[in-house]
Order: structure tokens, then sequence, then C-alpha cells
């Protein structure tokens, strides 16, 4: 059953088929992919601008680290999770509590993230 108040959701990639495969996953969820972005300074202003439920980052882009997209979202309180080919050494400490999950990876685990961290809305009264 498809929730009838979909979460809204950042997505942070610059690999296109990586890219179209979250925005589809997410989807499947019952979420709202509202932007897709493949360079960190084009996230960080539309953050400023719009809120979202929840944010998927690869920690490396097109402009660099995605640190200061994270940072970002850490100051909204909005939940995010990584997503990269790189380890969990490539992140700035104060985000390693953050969960990653590596490239490639299975349909299920990053489920399992999404599930965990998209918030429950209240149905419409």
């Amino acid at each position: 059953m498809t929730d009838p108040t979909p979460r809204s959701v950042l997505i942070l990639e610059d690999e296109a088929l990586v890219s179209l495969m979250l925005e589809d996953l997410v989807r499947e969820m019952g979420a709202r992919v509202i932007d897709v972005f493949a360079a960190a300074s084009d996230a960080l202003r539309a953050i400023a601008s719009r809120s979202y439920d929840l944010a998927v980052l690869d920690v490396v882009v097109r402009d660099g680290m995605c640190t200061s997209v994270a940072d970002a979202l850490d100051e909204r309180g909005i939940p995010f999770l990584f997503s990269s080919a790189v380890g969990a050494d490539a992140l700035e400490p104060r985000h390693r509590d953050r969960p990653l999950v590596t490239k490639p990876f299975e349909d299920s685990v990053l489920r399992g993230h999404l599930a965990a961290l998209l918030p429950r809305k209240p149905l419409p009264t």
C-alpha cells in the first residue's frame, strides 16, 4: 500500500545510471524524489530554499566532496545517508555515524537504510 503522504527526497549522485536506480528505488518505497543533483553546489542552493524529509548523498561528486551538503542537512535536522564507492575513512569524522551504503550496493541493503530513515508522516484528516 502506498503512503498517501509521500516523503520528499533529495539525491546527490553524479553517475546517471546510479541516480536513475536510486530514483526508482525511492519511488518504489512510496517517497517522492524532489531533486536530483550531480554537484554539491547545486544541492546546497536547493537545501537553502527547500525542505526535504531525507537525502541520499554520494560522497564524491563532480565538484568535490559532499561534506558541505551533509553539514547543511545536519544543521536543518534532515536525515541522510551516504552512497559511495569509497569507505567510511573518506567521511569527515563528524559524519561517520551516518549510514554508508558502498557501491555497488544491494537493493535490500539500501531499502533497509531508507526505511529506517524515512520519517512517518501522519495521514491527512
